[in-house]
């Protein structure tokens, strides 16, 4: 999302269903998975592939640090490369509270060229005697004799629709010893670049997961505004080619498991952590006082994902199909509606998740009436803004659907669930950015930017109940209709579970 202010953070910890015990507190990471190593590292550069508000962001961020990593940037355009240059090759980050614009030199730059090679550019700034000379040249280790560099280290912060094409350009620079974090919005990207581009699981790099919470914008290129603070949940993405979620009903006391078998099923942190690249970057990202990297346990950043999934999944189509802004969610019964079929929708595929199994009170905390809740506070403190999604249609741009949305369905199909509600607002998403090239006029036009967001705002109160006991969501509209309008009975929306016995989750 574009927003000017941070506007996701994990929500807050619903009490037992139960009432025993049982609590969804995240666990803290073994300090020894993340000390420092003995073993000698390849090199301490770090390349960033999307310079975009959250790249440039993050590369401001770790060069501000104290002995900063040589940092490189992925440019794809030449003419990205000509701002660089114009712009005296700064990256500038400018806070919105202070107004303080602090700038920082120093980047290599790695620009592909036509036959899909990359050259890579040293910053060469001039000595005191007047010579040019590289201020972190790429050492042995890392040059390729294709004379490229390695990447033994790469940020991904791309939107989700460029991914494949992106890392396919780079796809040559890495192995098995790379770590890739993926800081971007939606969920299922892995997948596509599992299938795709990194198909081997013995040379697949190992991926990380960032979800990030500031609010930033771009001012011009290279120049980011940090609109509002927030923070960066950290993690490793467990491959299930390498570590395969175990069978329904299996935990770490089955007897039949073998010593093999239970640590490909159950791995620790330790074991997700191997690659020596994954600790350093880790351990880099979280000495930056302002990016505020906190790390987490695959299984709990795994549900932090799915919570800030949630309100995408509604926030951004609805505010990019009618064009209003974020606070426009809150204020019509109507859209109400609309919003709680699609998370009682969300609701059921979630809950349903075989990642999720054994996990303690899991169904509460994704059930419909909590995640209404947590999608009505970040539409509250996000009111003001407008999603990206809705910045991408209004510009005929394509959108991060099929990761949002399209993830909703695609793990719904796995699990015998038709998502109609979620494929209907993908393809009404897609509609709106669809144009036929051998019919100009073939795609649906959006409204008059120069003209103000329509705003959509109720005509009476509206007292709606969430969720009975038996998981029926109601849906009642109880404002004062119009003369015109007939007054209807309540509309009763009950979700199709397959059956479960007491216990199963």
């Amino acid at each position: 999302m574009s927003a000017s202010q941070a506007w996701w953070e994990p929500a807050a910890t619903p009490p037992p269903e139960d009432g025993s015990n049982a609590s969804l507190d995240f666990e803290k990471m073994d300090p020894e998975t993340v000390s420092e190593d003995t073993e000698e590292l390849m090199t301490r550069r770090v390349h960033i592939l999307g310079t975009g508000s959250i790249g440039t962001f993050v590369a401001h961020s770790l060069k501000v640090l104290p002995n900063p990593p040589p940092i490189s940037l992925l440019l794809h355009r030449p003419e990205l490369y000509e701002d660089f240059k114009a712009g005296s090759r700064i990256v500038r980050l400018v806070n919105k509270n202070t107004d303080i614009n602090d700038e920082q030199t120093g980047y290599d730059v790695d620009l592909i060229q036509e036959n899909g090679t990359w050259r890579h550019i040293s910053h060469n700034p001039r000595t005191e005697e007047g010579d040019r000379k590289p201020l972190t040249p790429p050492n042995a280790a890392e040059k390729m004799e294709s004379g490229e560099v390695f990447i033994y280290t790469l940020i991904v912060t791309v939107k989700g629709p460029a991914t494949i094409k992106a890392l396919r350009s780079v796809q040559h620079r890495v192995d098995q010893r790379t770590t890739i974090l993926l800081m971007q919005n939606g969920m299922g990207q892995i997948d596509d670049l599992n299938k795709l581009v990194f198909t081997d699981p013995e040379t697949r790099p190992t991926y990380m997961l960032g979800i990030i919470s500031h609010g930033c914008h771009m001012q011009r290129p290279f120049a980011v505004v940090h609109a509002g603070f927030g923070t960066v949940a950290l993690g490793i993405y467990r491959d299930t080619d390498k570590y395969p979620l175990p069978p329904r009903g299996t935990d770490t006391a089955t007897p039949d498991l073998s010593e093999a078998e239970r640590k490909a099923m159950y791995p620790t942190d330790k074991d997700l952590y191997s690659n020596l690249s994954s600790r350093y970057l880790l351990r880099t990202l979280t000495r930056s006082p302002v990016l505020a990297c906190a790390a987490y346990p695959y299984l709990d950043l795994f549900q932090l994902q799915l919570e800030k999934l949630v309100s995408n999944c509604v926030l951004n189509p609805l505010t990019a199909l009618l064009d209003v802004q974020n606070g426009s969610m809150l204020e019509n019964p109507h859209l109400t509606a609309v919003q709680r079929l699609l998370i009682a929708e969300i609701s059921l595929v979630i809950r349903g998740l075989p990642e999720l199994e054994g996990i303690p009170n899991a169904r509460r905390r994704f059930s419909p009436a909590r995640l209404e809740n947590l999608f009505r506070a970040i539409s509250k403190k996000t009111a003001s803004n407008s999603s990206s999604m809705r910045e991408d249609v209004r510009k005929i741009r394509s959108t991060e659907i099929n990761y949002i949305n399209g993830y909703i369905v695609k793990r719904g199909e796995e699990q015998g669930i038709k998502c109609v509600l979620n494929y209907m607002i993908m393809q009404l998403v897609k509609s709106r950015t669809f144009h036929d090239t051998k019919s100009p006029d073939a795609f649906v036009r959006n409204v008059d930017e120069t003209q103000p967001s329509r705003s959509f705002r109720p005509y009476g109160a509206v007292s709606m109940e969430a969720e009975r006991q038996d998981d029926a969501v109601v849906l009642e509209d109880t404002s004062k209709p119009r003369e015109a309008d007939g007054a209807g009975p309540p509309l009763d929306f009950r979700p199709l579970e397959p059956e479960e016995k007491e216990g199963d989750r």
